[in-house]
């Protein structure tokens, strides 16, 4: 039974996500239980040049709390130029907002 009005249920605060994120167009497939699976990403770089990621490999997906703001982060990998290339999506439920942040050790980006 909640006490003064809290919920039994508590949500860890994961904090800020690290690396920049980039806003991006996302392609998604929703599931017969509403769950989302990205299918492909589009972002302008900063010369304003699109770039596209298509064959999305969902490696994990996990529900997080990034400074008060629920979001579901997916680890991924696609293919880019011939090479796999490793990121995270992150989708902000409540702003229905879609970033992308490169797992890249040295942040280079595409």
């Amino acid at each position: 039974m909640p006490m003064m009005g809290l919920d039994q249920r508590f949500t860890t605060d994961a904090g800020s996500p690290r690396g920049r994120q980039v806003p991006i167009a996302c392609g998604v497939w929703f599931t017969s239980t509403g769950r989302l699976i990205p299918l492909s990403v589009k972002w302008k770089d900063a010369d304003g040049l699109l770039h596209m990621l298509t064959n999305i490999r969902i490696l994990t997906a996990e529900d997080r709390n990034y400074c008060g703001l629920a979001s579901t982060e997916y680890s991924c990998e696609s293919e880019y130029c011939g090479a796999r290339v490793p990121f995270r999506l992150l989708y902000y439920s409540g702003r229905r907002e879609w970033k992308l942040l490169w797992n890249d050790p040295n942040g280079r980006n595409i």
